[in-house]
């Protein structure tokens, strides 16, 4: 056993140890205070932070238990703590600065989810124009929004996206598209938003952090892989450290300046999400090792997490082409049974998913015929030709493009029972199902679950063609409560001094059940934003970068495709 996992041990058989001899005088112990749950092992009343519980920090990184001992001691003026997508801008921000810095990574490697990402570009906004963007993603999301975070956004995303695109070109994984997009609205002001894609077809955003990673190491900042932030250090009011659990022995990294946390969400801790995301616990998670630790490491110096509904994204982009997602075939479940209204979006199919009786509720299939291109045309959509198709067929390309192996599982067969054997489900139901879909669509009324007539097209034409979906957690869009700066607050809304938290670990930037695609690329955006001006924030007490993108002219004749 690590010496991590002694420590967690020995807290886990402690308690159990001494639940006999405690029984008699826990009655006359003192309370934990704020809801906090008390750890029962002889240790002079330690107490996990306010709403915490020892299994949270079981499934984690972070350690509750005070550490005071150390290996070794570094000191910078930041700290990140996470190499993602936010922490890399949040790094090579400090190093633009002047700022000495260093970064823990819980990986042997810089990870980075996602395929693009996105801002508004201010040069090419009307004020109003700003305004109704910043209305139109409320009234998106239910208008369950942190406000000031919206506004964050809006006003930086821009400048971080021009910026992350001459930082990506210096790194040598530059964009291949700087793409412009401009709305107009009805009272005569337009926004014009701009979407990043690094690399090559398809663009990637984990070889970006990676090469950004090696760059800001030629320029001087340290990294620390394999070493997870477990622990955060308060001198007074003020962090004044982030513990690392290295392979020789924990480290104390001083940070004289803050402590950035870009760890990510919780995904992958389901102990947390069975507090904020029961519903989706038993779904499959499309990351690994987000186990919450910043968010811990937080609540451990008085941070909150944010009260409000946490949002999630759920996908399955890998089945089939994504332009395949919202074309409202015929949906099936594991039995071969229709079990909903196709019209649903990809990103609610889980609110339908998660009432079936399995261990993982996420699976199930799409069923269509041959003449699906030519419907789906008809219907207003815009479906991917044969030629793409055939890439998702396991086996029908020798390499293809764009794809991950594993996870592609599209099908084209001649015949109902053969569609149903590569899909694994019952073929006398599905035959069953599709049979009474046909009666329907012949009837034009849906009076099983009241699809839209427009939407019913017969499944007749062969070869039959299936996309065994496979809808699953993508991120969590809840963390640490945190300012219109994304310093971490404590429960009284009181600036924590020294802390930062960005990207998946801060705030609530969309409430709603759903974190609605109201931008494509804003997630990633945000990270990369948030990341950027938390760390101009923490060095010079304002948001205003000393060497921001430069003129916007410029920028767009290098890198945008005017025409």
């Amino acid at each position: 056993m690590d010496r991590r996992g002694f420590i967690k041990g020995s807290l886990v058989l402690g308690a159990a140890g001494t639940v006999a001899a405690l029984g008699a005088s826990l009655a006359g112990c003192a309370a934990a205070p704020n809801g906090a749950e008390q750890y029962a092992g002889g240790n002079g009343g330690f107490s996990y932070p306010a709403g915490t519980t020892a299994s949270d920090f079981e499934q984690s990184s972070a350690i509750a238990e005070p550490i005071t001992e150390f290996a070794d001691e570094k000191t910078y003026d930041i700290v990140v703590v996470g190499a993602g997508t936010s922490g890399l801008p949040a790094v090579l921000t400090a190093l633009e600065e002047g700022a000495t810095v260093a970064c823990l990574q819980k990986e042997s490697t810089p990870i980075s989810q996602g395929n693009g990402s996105s801002g508004v570009i201010l040069d090419e906004t009307t004020d109003l124009g700003l305004l109704r963007w910043i209305q139109g993603y409320r009234e998106a999301c239910s208008y369950r929004v942190n406000l000031d975070l919206v506004r964050f956004f809006a006003e930086h995303s821009g400048e971080t996206a021009m910026w992350m695109a001459r930082m990506g070109k210096e790194a040598g994984y530059p964009p291949y598209e700087s793409k412009l997009t401009r709305t107009e609205t009805a009272d005569g002001s337009h926004v014009t938003t701009m979407r990043n894609a690094f690399g090559v077809k398809p663009e990637n955003n984990g070889n970006l952090v990676k090469a950004l990673a090696e760059y800001a190491a030629s320029k001087g900042a340290e990294f620390f892989y394999r070493t997870p932030g477990v622990q955060l250090v308060k001198d007074g009011e003020r962090v004044t450290a982030v513990i690392g659990d290295g392979e020789e022995g924990y480290i104390k990294f001083n940070a004289t300046k803050a402590v950035i946390l870009a760890t990510g969400d919780y995904q992958n801790n389901d102990s947390i999400l069975s507090k904020y995301a029961p519903d989706l616990v038993r779904f499959t998670k499309k990351q690994m090792n987000k186990t919450g630790d910043g968010m811990l490491m937080a609540m451990g110096v008085g941070a909150t997490m944010t009260p409000v509904g946490h949002s999630k994204q759920m996908h399955d982009m890998d089945a089939a082409p994504m332009a395949m997602t919202g074309i409202p075939f015929l949906a099936v479940n594991e039995e071969g049974e229709r079990f909903m209204n196709e019209e649903i979006p990809m990103h609610y199919w889980d609110e339908t998913l998660r009432f079936q009786n399995a261990e993982d509720p996420g699976k199930f299939c799409r069923i269509f015929d041959n003449a699906y291109f030519e419907t789906a045309k008809a219907w207003g959509y815009s479906p991917s030709p044969v030629t793409l198709m055939e890439n998702y067929i396991p086996g029908a390309v020798e390499n293809p493009q764009g794809v991950v192996e594993d996870l592609i599982d599209t099908h084209r067969c001649d015949t109902l029972d053969e569609l149903a054997d590569e899909l694994g489900i019952p073929a006398d139901a599905l035959k069953k199902t599709v049979e009474r879909y046909n009666q329907l669509c012949e009837a034009g009324f849906d009076e099983d679950f009241g699809k839209q007539a427009k939407y019913l097209a017969p499944i007749t034409e062969p070869p039959f063609w299936g996309i065994h979906q496979w809808i699953r957690l993508t991120a969590m869009g809840g963390g640490i409560k945190v300012n219109e700066n994304y310093q971490v607050v404590d429960e009284s809304g009181a600036p924590i001094p020294g802390l930062y938290s960005v990207g998946f670990n801060a705030g609530d930037i969309c409430g709603d059940v759903d974190w609605s695609l109201y931008l494509g690329g804003m997630s990633c955006g945000s990270c990369m934003t948030s990341g950027r001006y938390a760390t101009i924030h923490a060095l010079t007490g304002d948001l205003v970068p000393s060497k921001p993108s430069g003129d916007w002219e410029a920028f767009r004749a290098e890198f945008v495709d005017i025409a």
